[in-house]
């Protein structure tokens, strides 16, 4: 008799979260705050519907 040997292939799922801000449309030194989720290569942005002063964000930690 033959042994049927399975081979089965492990997946590595990604996923990243970053924040950034729109400044592209600053709005009484205000600028829009958005999540950005990264599943396999795969984006989405999505908008937090929330808008804070442009001097509080800080890009190198992304957060404010």
């Amino acid at each position: 008799m033959f042994k049927k040997k399975t081979i089965t292939m492990q997946s590595i799922t990604t996923f990243i979260l970053s924040f950034w801000v729109n400044t592209t449309r600053i709005k009484n030194n205000q600028v829009s705050f958005f999540a950005r989720v990264t599943v396999n290569v795969e984006r989405a942005n999505i908008s937090l519907q929330r808008r804070i002063v442009l001097s509080e964000w800080d890009s190198n930690r992304g957060r404010a």
